[in-house]
């Protein structure tokens, strides 16, 4: 039976830091990426979460990641531009494209950033909620250069896809942000990757195996298998959209184009300044109206209408009481990485009494 270990995040965030220093990373870096992966952790979406840290050690020891790049533009045409990442770790160069964006939508009225040649970016609605605090409207569009092929297409029984995400945030003055974060897929890879090691089974109708048939084995899945596109023949038309956006306009590669592509989270972010359209407090009331619109909607027995990012603000709020879950096998796997770089942390030392079950 795997064992769950619940961490304060304050302990686990600073562990990471300290690996990703050890490892490479200048202070302002290591404080960066350790940030994003264990705030994923904390809004309940552990794929993009600590699970990852483990892979990019890995990806750097293959040459993917080169700790310390520092990003650069490449072609500048006002409201557009193109970034280049020089192969860093990708929540630097992405957090660097979307600053450039706010800024060419405060000057233009909206900007299209483009930017390529960077590893794993983390989880995108980060970058959204940046240019909703700055009042602006951003959205997100994410691709893998051609590598990871994981995704079935509408019809298929075969991976021709990545799992290419998007996410879009909204300028309020909500203490916690109206934003959303999805895959096209019906799941991000990581959470079966989470289930895997957790030994825990797939939804039905999420993955096929290499056979083409439907499974809720994670191990199949990663045995050869598909995920499925989320929503089925819809979903697979929004994987494309966001293919030709991240993946072809930036120049980042596309899936099917060679045989073996470098892993590249070439990404598309396109930001608009509200105000270049109307004024903006009227546009965050109208906003929280339709909020309370959907929110009056009589919901479906045992479930809850929710506003874009509300579960996740909840999540974030119960985590930061409960401590974040891992796995055993994360657990170890991570501190094999602090031992081959000699992090004198042991993990274990730093959990925290398990929540007690809910009430029945």
């Amino acid at each position: 039976m795997t064992t769950t270990h619940f961490f304060p995040w304050e302990r686990l965030c600073g562990a990471a830091r300290d690996l990703c220093a050890a490892s490479g990373s200048p202070e302002a870096e290591a404080e960066l990426v350790s940030q994003r992966l264990l705030k994923a952790n904390l809004a309940g979406h552990d794929s993009h979460g600590i699970i990852r840290l483990a892979m990019y050690m890995q990806w750097m020891r293959d040459g993917w990641v080169e700790p310390g790049r520092t990003p650069e533009i490449v072609r500048d045409n006002g409201a557009t531009c193109l970034i280049d990442g020089n192969r860093g770790y990708g929540q630097v160069a992405a957090e660097y494209a979307m600053g450039v964006a706010i800024e060419r939508a405060q000057a233009h009225g909206i900007a299209g950033v483009g930017v390529t040649n960077l590893s794993h970016i983390g989880r995108l609605a980060d970058y959204a909620i940046s240019a909703a605090k700055a009042n602006m409207l951003g959205m997100v569009f994410t691709a893998t250069g051609g590598k990871s092929v994981l995704v079935a297409p509408g019809g298929g029984r075969t991976a021709r896809m990545s799992t290419n995400p998007m996410a879009v945030g909204f300028p309020s003055d909500r203490d916690q942000p109206i934003v959303f974060d999805m895959a096209t897929s019906a799941y991000a890879e990581g959470k079966f990757r989470v289930m895997q090691d957790a030994g825990a089974a797939s939804p039905e109708n999420k993955i096929i195996d290499k056979d083409g048939r439907p499974t809720t084995n994670p191990e199949d899945f990663f045995s050869g298998g598909a995920i499925l596109p989320a929503g089925g023949y819809k979903g697979y038309l929004l994987n494309f959209m966001v293919e030709a956006l991240a993946g072809l306009i930036t120049g980042g590669g596309y899936l099917g184009k060679q045989e073996n592509p470098l892993f590249n989270n070439c990404s598309m972010m396109i930001v608009i300044d509200v105000s270049r359209f109307r004024a903006l407090p009227e546009f965050k009331e109208d906003l929280e109206g339709l909020v309370r619109y959907l929110k009056q909607s009589p919901p479906q027995p045992g479930e809850e209408v929710l506003y874009p990012g509300e579960l996740e603000a909840r999540r974030e709020a119960e985590r930061l009481r409960t401590g974040i879950p891992l796995a055993d096998k994360t657990v170890q796997n991570l501190q094999a990485e602090m031992e081959r770089y000699g992090v004198k942390v042991n993990l274990l030392e730093l959990t925290q009494e398990a929540p007690a079950p809910p009430a029945s």
